[in-house]
């Protein structure tokens, strides 16, 4: 498994919020994260977890 950089944490991150600051318009890739949040590195997944958003 490689390593993910701060930033690319970071990044990915926001976009997450970003998805969830409108769920009704963007459905369909909020949709996309969840089919793909085994794949997220571990880092982002924790960050999520602090912060409280559940997907």
């Amino acid at each position: 498994m490689s390593k993910f950089s701060s930033q690319e944490i970071e990044s990915q991150y926001n976009l997450i919020k970003t998805l969830l600051s409108n769920p009704q318009k963007y459905k369909d890739a909020i949709d996309a994260v969840k089919k793909d949040i085994a794949y997220m590195p571990l880092e982002l997944k924790k960050k999520l977890e602090k912060e409280n958003i559940n997907l």
